[in-house]
């Protein structure tokens, strides 16, 4: 072999051996020093360990690096920016109490960083996705802010087992998670309550999955869709105590809404403004004003498979609202166990129709001409 080419070969693998034996360093941050002067210092892949303290900073981060608080150190953004802007890829973050005076928490313009185990109070929005994607955002507890988490234009990301509450500061659109024109997004295994008008939030965002919720205590909705917001799936949520619904869609089409349970808000479940040809299967309805409630040229969905217990009304269909196919569902000592407004909604499909407790052999649905040919008595609880 030639003896300069035989050199370089070896001066190459030698860098090359060299450069995978360099281990991530990590740095120690303690009070009255700066985190973004560390963050300057440290390299691609290093760790940062800010010890417990106050830290009145706003940070840059434009490399990938893990930010680790120890204690539970407080980084105050103030009044000037965002407590922390994300500008690299593969950031993680945890461990840090959060602040900011009406500015964001944590502002992210990255994909696939993490956010887990922190705190944030005070903010504009808690955390604030734009354009965002593949991100995994867990265990953090989000309250006191005027938003809890935004997404806009931020697809792929998970959000699961945050606690987030009390987000209605200066009610300026308070919410505890809100997604626009945003997509394929997990939001699960939430604890959410007491934000606002409404604790999860979709405007004109499809194909999302919204999974095992707890959402309660809001002016409005526990779940709301509106603009556009098609292709989603609603399934395994609680939705409790809210001023009007629990689940609400406007202008909203071809949703799966099942398996959740809506109790004790003014309508269990509520679709609005042509929202169209969406399934609502499974899902339990007590002690509601409404179990099902479809108004304002609402039509074309199937109502199936649904049990509605001591509500006002079990299932109530008003006068715009037509072609809705309403069958096997269990209507239970509800005050009208169903009422009809609407025209040509069938309340059967042709074999099957649906439970009413005390009924005997057809049905005539109250408020309108619907006829159920196949109802089935239902046993009194």
């Amino acid at each position: 072999m030639n003896q300069g080419l035989k050199f370089s070969s070896m001066l190459a693998l030698a860098m090359l051996l060299s450069f995978s034996m360099v281990q991530a360093a990590s740095i120690e941050v303690r009070p009255g020093e700066s985190i973004q002067a560390a963050i300057d210092q440290a390299g691609a892949g290093d760790s940062i360990l800010v010890l417990s303290g106050a830290y009145q900073e706003s940070l840059n981060i434009t490399k990938p690096l893990s930010l680790i608080g120890i204690g539970h150190p407080q980084i105050d953004g103030g009044s000037a920016d965002s407590a922390v802007l994300l500008y690299a890829d593969g950031v993680s973050i945890s461990g840090f109490d959060i602040k900011s005076t009406r500015r964001t928490g944590i502002y992210v313009l990255s994909d696939g960083n993490v956010l887990q185990n922190n705190t944030f109070s005070g903010c504009l929005d808690g955390i604030f996705l734009d354009g965002s994607n593949f991100n995994h955002i867990a265990s953090n507890d989000i309250n006191n802010n005027t938003a809890g988490i935004f997404l806009f234009s931020s697809n792929g990301n998970v959000i699961s087992n945050n606690s987030i509450r009390d987000n209605h500061i200066y009610e300026e659109s308070d919410c505890g998670i809100a997604l626009v024109c945003s997509s394929g997004n997990t939001i699960r295994y939430n604890h959410l309550t007491n934000n606002g008008d409404s604790s999860l939030t979709l405007r004109s965002s499809v194909n999302n999955t919204i999974l095992a919720n707890h959402l309660s205590s809001n002016d409005w909705y526990g779940i709301s869709l509106a603009e556009s917001s098609n292709f989603n799936l609603i399934e395994k949520n609680n939705a409790s105590e809210n001023k009007d619904a629990g689940i609400y869609l406007d202008s909203s089409q071809e949703n799966i809404i099942k398996d959740n349970s809506a109790w004790n808000n003014s309508r269990g479940i509520l679709l609005s403004y042509d929202s169209n040809d969406n399934l609502l299967q499974g899902n339990r309805l007590a002690s509601n004003g409404k179990g099902v409630n479809l108004a304002s040229h609402s039509s074309n969905n199937t109502i199936e498979n649904n049990t509605a217990i001591k509500n006002g009304y079990g299932i109530y269909l008003s006068f715009s609202c037509g072609w809705n196919a309403v069958f096997a569902n269990h209507l239970i000592d509800n005050d009208y166990n169903a009422y009809d407004l609407g025209k040509n909604n069938r309340w059967d499909n042709g074999t099957t129709g649906n439970s009413y407790s005390g009924l005997g052999e057809t049905y005539y649905i109250p408020g309108g001409t619907a006829v159920d040919r196949h109802p089935m008595a239902e046993a009194r609880i």
